[in-house]
């Protein structure tokens, strides 16, 4: 056991080891965007995905990266005079960006500006609560967190997994009405969306 051990050190001590933390991400994400400004793109959003210590490791050429603490995945979502493009960003490098095969991404955040900004997901209200301890499921560590451009204004929604599902012992009062809004429809749609792009996003590196 300790000769796997210290194969698994030397081996990763060869390639070169990383470990990246959120503020690594918010640096590229940061970047990158400022980028899109200095193209004249004002307006676009980003989505921040990740579920509370959920940890990562990616070998690269060259070298081994992980996540430093919990793995953050980021995608940029934005259109140019061509189309409407993503872009995933993570604790360990940029990807490529990828042209959607369709604007709806893009158009669904301009037609609903408005209710974005506005709509405020509501928590977890469990029909069976009486107030009285008992025994429920613990609401999931996984999050949304979005951030919307446009121009010079720009404004944030984040919401917890666990307040638009039905998860725990009782059902959530407030579900229907959570998944209604334009922010969680949004997401949904991202999900499709990657479940035909994602395999198309190549690291920069």
């Amino acid at each position: 056991m300790k000769k796997i051990v210290l194969l698994s050190a030397i081996c990763i001590t060869s390639l070169g080891f990383g470990q990246n933390d959120e503020g690594y991400v918010d640096d590229l994400t940061q970047e990158f965007t400022q980028k899109l400004g200095e193209r004249n793109i004002t307006n676009y959003y980003t989505v921040k995905r990740y579920c509370s210590g959920r940890i990562e490791m990616f070998k690269l050429t060259g070298r081994v990266c992980t996540s430093k603490g919990t793995y953050f995945e980021v995608y940029v979502v934005w259109k140019e005079e061509d189309g409407a493009f993503i872009k995933k960003i993570d604790n360990c490098s940029l990807y490529y960006s990828v042209r959607l095969s369709d604007d709806k991404l893009y158009d669904f955040f301009i037609s609903n500006r408005l209710a974005l900004e506005s709509e405020v997901v509501k928590k977890y209200k469990s029909a069976t609560y009486s107030g009285e301890p008992e025994l429920r499921k613990k609401p999931q560590p996984c999050f949304r967190s979005f951030q919307f451009t446009e121009g010079e204004t720009t404004y944030s929604k984040s919401y917890n997994l666990f307040d638009i599902s039905n998860d725990s012992d009782g059902e959530n009062l407030n579900y229907e009405f959570n998944n209604r809004l334009k922010v969680v429809i949004l997401d949904s749609m991202l999900d499709e969306v990657l479940a035909v792009s994602e395999d198309k996003m190549k690291r920069q590196i």
